[in-house]
């Protein structure tokens, strides 16, 4: 059974950061690819500690993925804080292909741990996903004349 996870982002290049060219293309739609645009999460939830949590997230957003620029395959990461539990951090990094979501334990890595063994409590779950953007307009267009009929 596969998981889909669907990111829909309505917001200026800036408001995710700064993302791998290929990663802004597919979320800004300035592709001059016509396919759906695919990518592989692996999300990676921690309890940061008490008071922890502010701290815990900018780790994530710069130290941590900094680090994972460096890994094959990597295309960007999202970092997710619970509203009613804002000590619940999730890490939503995003591959080129499922190997690379499933093998590449990041958050097992020595630089990793050490980074994050003041700020968090305990690593919850690790689980990984396909991810699918949607299709642009052109390429549903497409397909509909493909089938002969728009369905889902």
């Amino acid at each position: 059974m596969s998981t889909h996870v669907f990111l829909e982002l309505d917001a200026p290049a800036k408001a995710i950061g700064n993302p791998a060219p290929h990663l802004a293309r597919r979320f800004l739609g300035s592709s001059q690819r016509t396919e759906a645009a695919n990518l592989n999460a692996r999300a990676v939830e921690f309890i940061a500690k008490p008071g922890r949590e502010q701290q815990l997230r900018n780790c994530m957003r710069r130290e941590i993925a900094e680090f994972l620029k460096r890994q094959t395959g990597f295309a960007g990461i999202f970092v997710l804080t619970s509203h009613k539990e804002p000590r619940l951090i999730r890490v939503l990094s995003l591959w080129d292909t499922e190997r690379q979501a499933t093998e590449n334990h990041w958050e097992d890595s020595p630089t990793v741990r050490k980074l994050v063994a003041a700020l968090i409590d305990v690593r919850v779950k690790v689980h990984t996903y396909e991810a699918e953007l949607p299709e642009s307009a052109e390429t549903s267009s497409r397909t509909s004349e493909m089938t002969g009929a728009r369905m889902c």
